[in-house]
């Protein structure tokens, strides 16, 4: 899977360049970081009922896939004003209990990994507030690991779960030049449709919920960013 991910960092970087190459009259690329909001109602949902299905256990939700911090990074064609992005974000949750006799504790890391594309319209005259419509196609990655230690006696075990998941969004992009260089903010609503968690070790099975339905991973929600733009 990390091989797989190199790869498609690797397309992405090529086709920035050959983006540049041409588009040679115009462009530059972005950087921004992102604090984002997004739901994950439906891992939270699964989260509440792994706690209810062990009442002899005094579980706690200590995180529930809670707001996160990730990156973008992409590069805009400026004669026809549509850009092309990556994006990384990353969040989790844990569930643990703990006393005299030992530790449970079961985490849930939950990584994204986003391409895409933006087309912008410009709003007023002096092109420096857009519009922004894009679609993008999103890699999941989820880690179930469980951690159980009684007396001198220690078990960890670990699941691997990926998904597919596409989305549209719209977000107002604010741009002031400073120098060679350009500060941009941006804030808006991404909507995902999230696929089937599916295991790593068998494609043909995917994690439900207690009522039968697969569980997703709900990244739609608000996604905000602060960075600069490069001419290149």
């Amino acid at each position: 899977m990390i091989q797989n991910r190199m790869h498609n960092y690797l397309k992405f970087l090529l086709i920035i360049l050959g983006a540049n190459m041409l588009f040679p009259q115009g462009g530059n690329i972005f950087v921004e970081a992102n604090y984002n909001t997004f739901s994950h109602g439906s891992l939270k949902e699964f989260q509440q009922e792994f706690v209810d299905d062990v009442p002899e256990v005094d579980l706690r939700i200590n995180d529930d896939f809670p707001s996160n911090f990730g990156f973008t990074v992409g590069y805009r064609i400026d004669p026809v004003n549509i850009s092309i992005f990556g994006s990384f974000n990353s969040t989790g949750g844990k569930i643990s209990y703990s006393d005299y006799s030992g530790t449970i504790r079961l985490t849930q890391p939950l990584n994204g990994y986003t391409f895409g594309g933006v087309y912008e319209i410009y709003l007023g005259n002096q092109n420096n507030l857009s519009l922004g419509l894009k679609g993008f196609s999103t890699y999941s990655s989820l880690k179930i690991i469980s951690f159980n230690e009684i007396a001198n006696s220690t078990d960890r075990q670990e699941l691997k779960l990926h998904s597919i998941d596409y989305g549209i969004g719209a977000s107002l992009i604010y741009e002031y030049p400073v120098g060679f260089i350009t500060l941009r903010a941006s804030a808006g609503f991404d909507f995902v449709l999230g696929g089937k968690l599916f295991f790593n070790d068998e494609d043909n099975l995917y994690v439900e919920n207690n009522n039968g339905d697969p569980v997703r991973t709900g990244w739609t929600g608000l996604r905000t960013g602060i960075g600069v733009a490069i001419p290149l």
